[in-house]
C-alpha cells in the first residue's frame, strides 16, 4: 500500500556536467503538473571537481530547504550522484528521496577516454577526470532510485546495456529502486516516460511496476 506521500514536499532538480538549470525544464513542467513544487537550481559543474560540486549542492540545498523541512531530490548523471551522496551524508540536510537519472555511480569509461585531456576536458572541467570507472559500490538504500538509459553502443568502451555515457550496472548501483527505459542518456530529463516514474515513485516510494 502507497503511504500517499505529499506532493508539497518540496523538490530539487540537479542538472549533470557541462548542462543547466534549463536542461531540467521538460521534466520541471511534468512534475508540476502532477502537482509538485519544483525548483531547478545550477552550480558551475564545468569549473568544479565532483567533490567540489558536492559541497556546493549541499549549500544550495540547505538555503533552499524551507526551514529544514524534508526536500526530493532529482539528478541526472552527475547531479543524481550528488544527490545521493547527499542523502548519504546529509549533515543537518532533511533529504527524503532521491531519484538519479543515468547517474555514474561507478564512474564511466567514457569520462576517462574523453578526460586525458584535449577540448573536452577544457570544456567538461575537473569533475570529468573523477568520474572514470571504479568498482566502489555505494551503499544500497531504499530511498534511492535510479533510473538507466539503455539506447547506447554494445561493447566498447561501455561494457554492457547502458545510455552511450552511463551503464546500466553503474547507474544502478547502490539504488534499492531500480527500472531502465529505451532513452539516450542526454534525454532522459526530457522523456515523459521518465517523468512518470519519478512522479510515482516520490510519490509513493516505488516505481508503478513494483508489487506494493
Amino acid at each position: 500500500m502507497s503511504d500517499g506521500a505529499p506532493t508539497h514536499t518540496p523538490i530539487l532538480l540537479i542538472h549533470g556536467l557541462g548542462r543547466g538549470p534549463a536542461s531540467m525544464l521538460p521534466l520541471a513542467w511534468r512534475l508540476g503538473r502532477a502537482g509538485f513544487s519544483v525548483q531547478r537550481p545550477g552550480y558551475p559543474s564545468t569549473r568544479l571537481g565532483v567533490e567540489a560540486a558536492i559541497a556546493h549542492m549541499r549549500g544550495v540545498v540547505a538555503r533552499l530547504a524551507p526551514s529544514g523541512a524534508m526536500v526530493d531530490l532529482v539528478g541526472h548523471s552527475l547531479g543524481g550522484l550528488i544527490a545521493s551522496t547527499l542523502l548519504r551524508d546529509p549533515r543537518g540536510l532533511a533529504i527524503r528521496r532521491v531519484v538519479q537519472l543515468g547517474s555514474p555511480n561507478l564512474g564511466s569509461p567514457l569520462a576517462s577516454r574523453l578526460g586525458g585531456g584535449g577540448p573536452v576536458r577544457r570544456i567538461c572541467g575537473p569533475a570529468l577526470r573523477d568520474l572514470g570507472p571504479h568498482d566502489h559500490h555505494p551503499e544500497r538504500s531504499d530511498a534511492v532510485a535510479a533510473i538507466a538509459g539503455t539506447i547506447g553502443p554494445r561493447g566498447m568502451p561501455m561494457y554492457g546495456p547502458n545510455d552511450g555515457a552511463v551503464s546500466v550496472r553503474s547507474a544502478w548501483s547502490g539504488a534499492g529502486h531500480r527500472t531502465a527505459v529505451p532513452v539516450i542518456h542526454t534525454l532522459l530529463p526530457a522523456s515523459a516516460r521518465v517523468a512518470v516514474l519519478v512522479t510515482a515513485f516520490l510519490r509513493d516510494g516505488r516505481f508503478p511496476e513494483q508489487n506494493a
